[in-house]
């Protein structure tokens, strides 16, 4: 299996404990505290499967349970299915940015 590399960053400064997690420059998920766990999501825009959320025990194992989720939806996801997704997630900012201007 191809090593992939995650970065997760803060989604907003002042918040210590809601993080977005970016795949090849892509935001595809994130993982927050929820009471005395952590839950993570993959947030895609495509059909996802059931085991794409969970929840962890620490910041730390949330990031690492929502890499092995994306290595196993890479490994089913066609690169051309993919990119799709990612032209659907670049039109969507493209609208954002439009209208809020």
């Amino acid at each position: 299996m191809k090593t992939i590399s995650l970065n997760a960053k803060l989604r907003w400064p002042d918040v210590k404990d809601h993080y977005v997690v970016i795949y090849e420059g892509h935001v595809i998920g994130s993982v927050h505290r929820s009471g005395d766990s952590w839950s993570w999501s993959i947030s895609v825009p495509m059909g996802l499967p059931d085991w794409s959320a969970g929840n962890a025990s620490s910041l730390h194992e949330g990031i690492k349970t929502l890499g092995n989720a994306w290595a196993g939806i890479l490994k089913s996801t066609s690169a051309e299915r993919l990119q799709r997704a990612w032209d659907l997630e670049r039109a969507a900012e493209t609208r954002n940015t439009v209208s809020n201007v």
